[in-house]
């Protein structure tokens, strides 16, 4: 992720899941000048492609 302010890089400071398919995450910048700390959402928007069906134990092994 990059810094709204000023557009460096910044690095996840810390992370938890709302739900199965939604994260919250604070970042800081890593510009020393900025440092800016913020908030972001991220979350599931679309599954491309899903498996057919669950692997089996036996399928798992190998």
């Amino acid at each position: 992720m990059r810094c709204p302010v000023c557009n460096k890089p910044a690095h996840t400071r810390t992370s938890r899941y709302i739900t199965q398919t939604m994260k919250e995450a604070y970042y800081q910048c890593q510009n020393i000048a900025c440092s800016c700390t913020f908030k972001t959402v991220e979350s599931l928007e679309k599954i491309i492609s899903a498996p057919v069906s669950e692997p089996s134990m036996a399928e798992k092994k190998s």
